[in-house]
């Protein structure tokens, strides 16, 4: 379907943005403590201008942090053109930051995950994608091994927190550490709330454990669209899925094992997916 109108797009991109405030002021006001850990060093490498695309800023950026360096190489297109992981040891320094791929680093595959650095939650690594959809942004998790672990969408953190780990391995499956997430998870339903409210409120409901019996109202996105596209199209406009909003926690491990995944609100919004 074509794109919705600006002004819905826009009143709905306010609304998410005013949630996602709220959440982040909440979730400081609880917890001060910053989403992500402070980097020892940061640097920037300036590099040379393109002359096909003037207008980009190409550099490479290097995060250090104990243990571990997160290089990221921008040339100022669509996502980063490398993002790599690299362990240091105690007793080593930290590899040049320069463009030049070092020993030891490990190369996110861009089949895996395109997008940009976000930060470092010890022992985990978070990037976010390189484009938003349906209103929300994808963000990843990896290991300081390289290995992305859980992904979804989201419009904003607003919380992540390392646990401690059972006193007794055979509580779990022994891993490291294990991190709990808060966000406004957003949904894509793989059905039409506008076309088959309670069957797909149902299939819904299954997919997220959300528990309210009654869906939220996604009328206005659906009649805004309905209104926008000649009379002929308006059946498939009905037949768009459906996107739901609302807050989740998530807890998982190193090993990349999903030990829960709790809604914590009722649906906050619900639109016709883009």
């Amino acid at each position: 379907m074509p794109e919705a109108r600006p002004q819905t797009r826009v009143i709905r991109s306010l609304s998410v943005l005013l949630t996602s405030c709220l959440g982040f002021t909440s979730a400081h006001a609880q917890d001060p403590q910053p989403l992500f850990d402070q980097p020892i060093q940061e640097q920037h490498l300036r590099l040379p201008p393109d002359p096909l695309n003037p207008h980009t800023k190409p550099e490479v950026a290097c995060f250090h942090y104990p243990g571990l360096m997160i290089k990221q190489v921008d040339l100022g297109e669509k996502g980063a053109a490398r993002l790599a992981i690299i362990s240091v040891p105690p007793d080593k320094k930290a590899p040049p930051c320069t463009r030049q791929k070092a020993r030891g680093e490990r190369v996110v595959d861009s089949t895996d995950w395109a997008g940009y650095f976000e930060g470092v939650k010890a022992p985990f690594v978070f990037f976010t994608s390189d484009d938003g959809r349906n209103d929300g942004q994808g963000f990843a998790v990896f290991t300081q091994e390289g290995r992305k672990i859980f992904a979804d969408l989201s419009s904003g953190l607003h919380r992540i927190e390392l646990l401690s780990p059972p006193q007794r391995p055979e509580d779990r499956p022994w891993h490291s550490s294990l991190l709990k997430l808060r966000y406004e998870r957003i949904h894509l339903a793989s059905c039409s709330l506008r076309a088959a409210t309670e069957a797909c409120w149902q299939t819904i409901r299954q997919a997220t454990g959300l528990s309210a019996s009654q869906p939220p109202d996604c009328s206005a996105s659906y009649e805004a669209e309905e209104k926008r596209v000649p009379a002929g199209l308006r059946e498939q406009v009905a037949a768009d899925p459906s996107v739901i909003a609302y807050e989740v926690e998530v807890v998982l491990d190193d090993g990349g094992t999903v030990q829960r995944v709790t809604p914590v609100s009722e649906a906050r919004g619900c639109w016709a997916a883009q």
